[in-house]
């Protein structure tokens, strides 16, 4: 069996991360901390700071 590649971002390696998503590759690192739906403003604030991912509900913010 394949083990899951996890990318660098420090979130996949704490017991209680302060997101629900990882902002790299949209991975779950806290399940409790999810949303269901976001507000487009906070999805454009997290695009201009560079996240590929939303860290509360996981969409894909910028196309590769």
């Amino acid at each position: 069996m394949a083990t899951a590649v996890r990318c660098e971002n420090m979130n996949h390696r704490r017991t209680d991360a302060p997101v629900a998503h990882c902002p790299q590759c949209g991975n779950v690192v806290n399940a409790s901390k999810r949303y269901a739906h976001c507000p487009e403003d906070a999805h454009a604030r997290a695009r201009r700071e560079g996240s590929v991912f939303c860290v509360h509900c996981g969409t894909r913010l910028i196309a590769r």
